[in-house]
């Protein structure tokens, strides 16, 4: 078996989403040797970017060419990352709905055997895992998603009313027979995701086996390309965070007894009501939703998508003060599997707080997690169709596509994996205006978000070579001619027009 990169300052020990390390003859997505910030495939160093319309696209697998196409499309934007929730939440123009996806358990007279699986829900997961390793889109697949077990059992506004796992669907147990489970409402979290913490008798078995399956799926069809994050959005439990770290436990011991090296999981976070432990900001060491993760040993790398939800200079700030504290820790890659469209205020509810930004602040997300040394972005789901709702993502709308077209660009024409956030090279800027990755005397680039006058001094480090200057225009994903800078110290930049634009700076190769 292929061994896994152990770095002396333990960056495995730390944070939480799965990556499998498979054996000898398999491409591989791990942490990059020469710089653990960020992901390796097939030995060659890979910042993952994508947009998709749905969290759970699998479930398009059988569905004409629906999800060959999305697929195709995501890769000829220059896309290489997708996500996919294990749910069977369904979007509809009328709203989401639980009862029209099939489910993992087969359904005998009418009701669910928590016993048998559905072939039709394993199948559709399989060709997924196959047709997004066939073009090299690297999957971040989650065990659980709260929405489809949070509601109420009599209700079918919500998911727990259609759910396997409601006593009310299922012959396998009754609602007498679980300690954790009560008919009518849930909590916001429900009392089924306790069963870890609470050992339930009844629950955990099967919950393990589902998770079991889960992975046999990936590591028995030889599949290298498939990170997994515990949960959706979770705030449960208490200081420890638990049970996310059991099943982050649960999930590396499980792989291990099947001949792999290990794998790596991360859990995503809530940091917004009702989660146990308020946050008033994302920077709250103190707060249990940062420090665990950072410290148990369950987890070994990182997903901060809800600070997606905030934008402008605080969004990037939020990014490199989580980066330090990794960094105490060990380097590590730093995902972001949704970048939402929305602002959504750290600690506040998701159905007061949230307001709607421009499409261009929105898009300004995405550039500013990369120039922030994330390992991933991804745009959120694009679903038009959800009523009175705000815009959730780009997904792969025509925003999306541009903006990914353009970082296909970008990224092929820098080694961004040697570059560091370095925004103390710029002056005269303004909140929000510019922000910077460089290799000093090397390669710098720099990203204008259309605020301020698009115009900022960097500072270049000696050197007897000139710099070829290129401008991207992400509008458009072209380039503008090249230019000559032939001096070092201090050079002004001023982005060739209004809207996000990405100065590019190089010097020839000695």
């Amino acid at each position: 078996m292929r061994l896994c990169y152990r770095s002396s300052i333990g960056w495995m020990r730390i944070v939480g989403i799965v990556l499998l390390c498979a054996g000898a003859g398999l491409a591989q997505i791990e942490p990059y040797g020469e710089n653990p910030c960020y992901w390796q495939y097939d030995d060659r160093p890979i910042l993952l970017f994508g947009g998709s319309d749905r969290d759970n696209i699998f479930h398009w697998a059988g569905d004409g060419t629906k999800l060959s196409d999305h697929l195709d499309l995501l890769k000829n934007c220059g896309g290489n990352y997708i996500r996919c929730t294990m749910s069977s939440r369904a979007y509809t123009p009328e709203g989401y709905r639980w009862d029209l996806l099939p489910y993992p358990f087969a359904k005998v007279d009418g009701k669910y055997d928590l016993h048998q699986w559905n072939e039709e829900y394993w199948s559709k997961l399989r060709t997924f895992l196959r047709e997004t390793k066939k073009r090299g889109i690297i999957v971040q697949l989650e065990f659980w998603d709260r929405w489809n077990e949070s509601g109420d059992s009599r209700n079918a506004r919500f998911g727990w009313y259609d759910s396997p796992w409601n006593p009310n669907n299922n012959s396998t147990y009754d609602w007498a027979d679980s300690p954790l489970l009560q008919p009518g409402k849930t909590d916001f979290y429900n009392a089924f995701h306790y069963a870890a913490v609470k050992n339930d008798p009844v629950l955990l078995p099967l919950q393990k086996r589902f998770v079991e399956k889960v992975i046999d799926e990936v590591i028995d069809n030889r599949n290298d390309h498939v990170l997994f994050q515990v949960d959706n959005e979770s705030g449960i439990g208490d200081e420890t965070l638990e049970p996310d770290p059991y099943w982050a436990r649960f999930a590396r011991q499980y792989a291990r007894s099947k001949g792999v090296d290990d794998i790596f999981v991360c859990s995503s976070r809530r940091f917004h009501w009702p989660t146990p432990c308020a946050a008033k900001t994302f920077q709250d060491f103190d707060n249990p939703e940062v420090r665990v993760p950072l410290a148990n040993a369950a987890f070994n790398f990182s997903d901060i998508s809800q600070n997606n939800g905030v934008s402008g200079q605080t969004q990037y700030d939020n990014i490199l003060w989580y980066r330090s504290h990794v960094f105490a820790h060990g380097a590590r890659p730093v995902n972001n599997v949704k970048c939402y469209h929305f602002n959504w205020p750290i600690g506040g509810s998701f159905g007061r707080d949230r307001t709607s930004p421009t499409d261009a602040e929105a898009g300004a997300k995405f550039w500013r997690a990369v120039f922030a040394g994330a390992a991933s972005i991804r745009f959120h789901r694009h679903t038009p169709t959800r009523p009175a709702g705000l815009r959730e993502g780009f997904g792969l709308a025509p925003e999306g596509q541009r903006h990914l077209r353009s970082m296909r660009e970008f990224v092929d024409a820098v080694h961004v994996f040697r570059m560091n956030p370095r925004n103390e090279l710029l002056s005269e800027r303004v909140t929000n205006e510019a922000y910077c990755l460089a290799e000093p005397g090397r390669q710098y680039a720099v990203f204008f978000t259309g605020d301020g006058d698009s115009r900022v001094q960097i500072e270049l480090a000696p050197s007897e070579r000139s710099f070829e200057l290129r401008w991207l225009d992400i509008a458009t994903s072209c380039w503008g001619a090249r230019t000559t800078v032939s001096n070092s110290g201090d050079y002004m930049l001023k982005a060739p027009g209004s809207g996000h634009w990405v100065a590019v700076l190089t010097a020839p190769k000695p």
